[in-house]
């Protein structure tokens, strides 16, 4: 089973993809866990208010926790290549969420502020994207690789 889930191509595409997801998703992780990067459209700052806006959103703790650790550690890991396919998986459920809250939106993006919401490009773009990564793994130059590598 580990083998399994460490086995990659060595296509750099997959190194590619999953380096960009990593990099689009960090700075939405790190502010919800850390506080970085003030953008205010990256939602609250910290773990603390983003708990509390699960809370008043009446989601139970652990869902926030989830949703913290999806997109902070899951875009190092990510970045890294380490344990992709979990980190894609979390993460496509957690951007799987958001198109379905954001889907009433429509498709584009609101890029100048005559909506209320955003749209789902970008989510059906990163959902894409983090498939191919659980599909076919973390590709060369990832942790991945080389843990595979070694148990052959």
């Amino acid at each position: 089973m580990l083998q399994h889930l460490l086995h990659t191509d060595k296509d750099f595409v997959y190194l590619l993809l999953r380096i960009v997801a990593g990099v689009a998703i960090f700075p939405y992780g790190m502010h919800k866990l850390l506080g970085w990067f003030g953008d205010p459209s990256f939602g609250p700052r910290g773990t603390k208010e983003t708990m509390q806006q699960m809370k008043e959103k009446h989601l139970p703790p652990l869902i926030g926790w989830l949703v913290i650790i999806s997109q902070s550690l899951g875009s190092i890991a990510l970045i890294t290549g380490f344990l992709g396919r979990i980190a894609a998986a979390g993460n496509f459920i957690l951007f799987l969420g958001a198109l379905i809250i954001h889907s009433p939106d429509g498709w584009a993006l609101n890029w100048f502020k005559k909506k209320k919401g955003e749209g789902i490009e970008y989510l059906v773009m990163l959902l894409s994207i983090l498939l191919v990564v659980l599909v076919k793994g973390s590709g060369p130059l990832s942790i991945d690789y080389l843990l595979y590598e070694s148990l052959q």
